[in-house]
């Protein structure tokens, strides 16, 4: 069953929490929230969730002692990679379930995480933090590789359905608060490519699509069209290539498919070597307030006191 929330998308965010571990592949993660942050006058925290350590001595039971060990241990190796005045806690128990309730009830707008990247029979078995993260958080999840780059540039895959329309509502807000360029991508059946009626009737209902945002969306976001063929997944991941960022509504299809060969988003995560900000399923997007940039609202709030 697919997870939903009556929340609505918080953009730019107020409240960021970046999920980290003890590899280097969490260091873009705290970069790029901290990125955010700076950028949007939001807070940033890092959370680092220790295992719990299980006693020898009493079989199936966590020892305390170990456990709060490995926690110190834990936070000095992050003090002295982030720096002492990081905003930085480390909490004992199962990784994805406590960040997952962490981003939910903690009031946090998103949840940034790098992804280690395994492929084929690693990932079989051990399965992907980040992955989880997505599949079942109520809140946006942005994944991250490699060091952050400015945004510029935005793509949102759109097939038309309804949560991908309101996938495409989120990216509209997300390219105003960063003044980018937003490219709204369709990925038509490989055999459809010399079909002119296709690629019309596509094409004019994409335009109508990105009519439909918000007029402040469509000034400051100049939305374009893109039509792709072929695999959806591979089309969104060549074209996010001249892409600075690619926006994409988490949807789930079902036990069987999602098990056997994952959801787009997850696919697009394992393969695209830009950041994807995964919006769940039943979230919808809510407009920035007076559409202003969130320094602008400090001002205002400061000039009103």
């Amino acid at each position: 069953m697919e997870k939903t929330s009556n929340r609505a998308v918080r953009f730019p965010p107020k409240k960021i929490l970046a999920a980290l571990d003890l590899s280097e592949a969490s260091l873009p993660a705290w970069e790029e929230a901290k990125q955010l942050a700076k950028e949007f006058g939001a807070k940033v925290e890092g959370i680092y969730v220790q295992p719990w350590i299980y006693s020898g001595l009493k079989a199936g039971m966590p020892s305390s002692t170990a456990t709060a060990r490995a926690s110190s241990e834990a936070l000095e190796a992050l003090r002295a990679r982030l720096g002492l005045s990081a905003d930085v806690g480390v909490v004992p128990g199962e990784v994805e379930e406590t960040i997952l309730s962490w981003g939910k009830d903690l009031g946090f707008d998103l949840i940034v995480m790098g992804t280690h990247g395994r492929t084929g029979f690693q990932r079989a078995i051990q399965g992907s933090v980040a992955e989880t993260i997505v599949y079942h958080s109520v809140i946006p999840v942005l994944i991250v590789r490699g060091r952050p780059a400015p945004i510029k540039s935005v793509l949102v895959p759109v097939n038309f359905e309804s949560y991908a329309m309101a996938g495409l509502q989120a990216a509209g807000y997300v390219a105003q608060a960063f003044k980018a360029r937003l490219t709204a991508l369709h990925v038509l059946d490989a055999a459809l490519a010399d079909d002119l009626d296709a690629i019309k009737e596509a094409k004019s209902r994409l335009a109508a699509a990105l009519a439909r945002l918000a007029p402040p969306v469509r000034r400051a976001a100049r939305p374009a069209m893109r039509l792709g063929f072929g695999r959806a997944d591979e089309q969104i991941v060549s074209a996010g290539e001249d892409s600075d960022l690619i926006v994409m509504a988490a949807h789930r299809k079902g036990f069987l498919n999602d098990t056997v060969l994952g959801t787009t988003v997850e696919r697009v995560m394992r393969h695209s070597t830009k950041p994807v900000l995964a919006i769940p399923p039943g979230l919808a997007a809510r407009r920035p307030e007076n559409g202003l940039p969130a320094r602008l609202h400090h001002q205002k709030a400061a000039l009103a006191r």
